[in-house]
């Protein structure tokens, strides 16, 4: 299997007289650099807090999602975040927070975020983005510029249709990539173009089968003699092999990092309060 691209973004926060001492690095993990029309692409990422004070972060990453977490296109549409403060009142009202101390990094896990709704972009052959994090009051904390190309695969294959007929599972193959897609059917307000979701690339010649594996929840899939099993609620891989649960390997291995800077991070701020 050909190696998976993984795009890097690093932040340089705004800066206002409310969050003057409020600074980020956000690294920002996407698995291919290409989308079709109709996709919204999938990643991770990691926040450090580069600045002086703590950074409120949602505890659930669903939370996080809702209210602080946005792909933003470029270049700026203003009205286009007009909603997100109400978005941010509600899991503020509703959901659990935690303050990411400075020099500390947080990772979330047990999800997989869509950086990128490519129906709100005009799609072309490159459209540009930044990934941000929404802190209240107008403030957002912005990656550095993502670039992805919008691109018409070579060939696609419909494997299945479940949970009456709500979604269809298909491959989508583009130049030396292979993926696994599920595709929601579409509405007038998309084009008569499916809503599609990467789950995870796939060799190039192996033959996939998917077959029901738990009460239509979980679903059992062969990548030739290899074995995953997705969540079609959660829409991510909860067992499969580090080559095509590329989310879960990325994911696992930067919060051991993260883990291990955090702690160094504390033993040297306890050695300078003795």
């Amino acid at each position: 299997m050909k190696k998976m691209m993984i795009m890097t973004a690093v932040l340089c926060s705004l800066h206002t007289s409310v969050f003057a001492d409020t600074n980020a690095l956000i690294e920002v993990k996407l698995f291919k650099d290409w989308v079709i029309k109709g996709e919204c692409d999938f990643g991770n990422l990691a926040i450090k807090n580069t600045g002086t004070d703590s950074i409120h972060l949602a505890k659930d990453p669903v939370y996080f999602e809702i209210g602080q977490l946005k792909a933003r296109p470029l270049p700026r549409d203003p009205y286009a975040d007009r909603a997100q403060e109400e978005h941010y009142k509600v899991i503020r009202w509703d959901g659990e927070f935690f303050n990411l101390l400075p020099e500390e990094t947080h990772v979330y896990e047990g999800r997989k975020f869509h950086l990128g709704d490519y129906n709100q972009y005009i799609f072309s052959e490159e459209m540009r983005f930044t990934v941000s994090v929404y802190l209240g009051k107008g403030f957002w904390l912005d990656s550095e510029p993502l670039t992805v190309n919008g691109v018409v695969p070579d060939s696609e294959e419909h494997l299945g249709t479940i949970d009456s007929d709500m979604w269809k599972l298909i491959t989508v193959t583009y130049q030396n990539e292979r993926w696994l897609y599920k595709t929601i059917p579409s509405r007038p307000i998309r084009e008569g173009k499916d809503l599609c979701f990467p789950i995870c690339p796939l060799s190039l010649t192996n033959k996939i089968r998917i077959e029901p594996y738990d009460n239509k929840v979980l679903f059992k899939i062969w990548d030739g003699d290899k074995t995953m099993i997705y969540d079609m609620y959660k829409s991510i891989l909860i067992e499969g092999p580090d080559e095509n649960n590329v989310l879960g390997k990325w994911t696992r291995e930067r919060k051991q990092k993260a883990e291990a800077d955090n702690a160094e991070v504390r033993r040297k701020k306890a050695e300078e309060e003795k």
